[in-house]
């Protein structure tokens, strides 16, 4: 009995050793070939800030001062559509500048029901729908950007072309009755009325230095478009920005600080820069009071009046007039340079020009 017990042992002890023989770590072989590196990742392409696309547009200056500055300027009219009909409204309601501007027609009569008046969709479409052509860089989608062609009675037709967002300002900022545009009668007399000459507000037309009269005189004419007011300046650089006091953005009313961008000196404390309005505005009135001298039955000074730039300028006839074809083309310049109200500003060199050489040949009349 003991012998198998202690056979039955060894057995045990025999098969204990073969099993931690097959269990245990072999010595190391040498390491395997390194197996190739994996190709590494495309890093991807940043978000845009969500909030960018939105506040180009929905910022302080889109939601106070734009609304702010509006209703203090000349195209918050209202009133003015009482009375204004046919090719009138494509400048004074929404839907005539709407379809004029898309026809760069201001002579065709486009609205024939009822107008409303000027908003920001008149001259901005406006919308979500323009956001991606804000972003790209047409300022808030203005309807109108693209070079524009001068057109009216007699014009020169000038394609203008400023290169950024003033173009949207031609459309309506122009003489449309150009000097040219007024022909004598077969007696050589010209027909003279209370509203003879260019519309108001023709502001681009002198800005270029187009379609006045060019009366011969000692004082040479500037080629047209090289005025430094042109050429180095624009309607929104001049008439919009920051708002200050005010003026600027939307109110369309320049600020001071703007001009002191290019004229420096103490001369620069009102639009009056060095006396250039008041010298201009002298020679309005020296050419009224040589109109009146020719035809004081007809044309006469204003005296009194409310506005003290107004006192010494030329009334015009209130009914109908006949007065040589020379002495109208005068009117006409005084006109031009009055119905713009930056008394020469727009245009210092054009502007002294019309009136030195105007002044210069009726002075030739007995």
């Amino acid at each position: 009995m003991k012998n198998l017990k202690l056979i039955g042992f060894l057995v045990i002890l025999a098969s204990s050793l073969m099993f931690i023989q097959c269990t245990s770590d072999p010595i190391a072989g040498e390491q395997g070939i390194a197996g190739v590196d994996g190709v590494d990742g495309v890093d991807g392409v940043d978000g845009v800030d969500g909030g960018y696309s939105c506040l180009t547009c929905h910022n302080d200056e889109f939601k106070v001062i734009q609304n702010a500055t509006y209703p203090s300027s000349g195209h918050d009219i209202a009133a003015a559509l009482s009375g204004r009909s046919g090719a009138c409204l494509n400048c004074h309601s929404n839907e005539g500048y709407i379809a004029s501007v898309l026809s760069s027609d201001l002579t065709t009569t486009f609205v024939t029901g009822t107008a409303t008046k000027i908003t920001c969709t008149t001259c901005h479409s406006g919308g979500h729908a323009s956001a991606a052509l804000a972003v790209s860089g047409t300022d808030a989608a203005l309807r109108s950007v693209e070079p524009y062609q001068l057109v009216g009675v007699g014009s020169s037709g000038t394609v203008i072309d400023y290169g950024n967002n003033s173009n949207n300002c031609i459309h309506c900022h122009q003489v449309r009755r150009a000097g040219a545009g007024y022909t004598a009668n077969t007696d050589g007399n010209v027909a003279v009325s209370y509203s003879f000459g260019p519309h108001y507000g023709g502001a681009v037309n002198l800005l270029e230095g187009v379609d006045a009269n060019l009366i011969a005189g000692s004082t040479a004419y500037p080629t047209a478009g090289t005025n430094p007011h042109r050429t180095g300046a624009s309607c929104t650089s001049c008439h919009m920005g920051a708002e200050k006091d005010g003026k600027g953005s939307h109110s369309f009313k320049p600020v001071l600080d703007n001009c002191k961008t290019c004229h420096t000196g103490s001369g620069v404390v009102s639009y009056d820069i060095n006396g250039a309005q008041t010298a201009i505005k002298n020679l309005m009135k020296e050419l009224a009071s040589e109109i009146v001298r020719l035809y004081p039955a007809n044309f006469s000074l204003t005296t009194g009046s409310t506005d003290p730039n107004d006192d010494g300028m030329l009334v015009l006839p209130s009914s109908t007039a006949q007065i040589p074809e020379r002495v109208a083309k005068a009117v006409y310049n005084y006109r031009f340079l009055y119905q713009d109200h930056s008394y020469g500003l727009h245009n210092p060199s054009y502007a002294k020009a019309l009136m030195n050489n105007s002044i210069e040949d009726l002075k030739l009349i007995p």
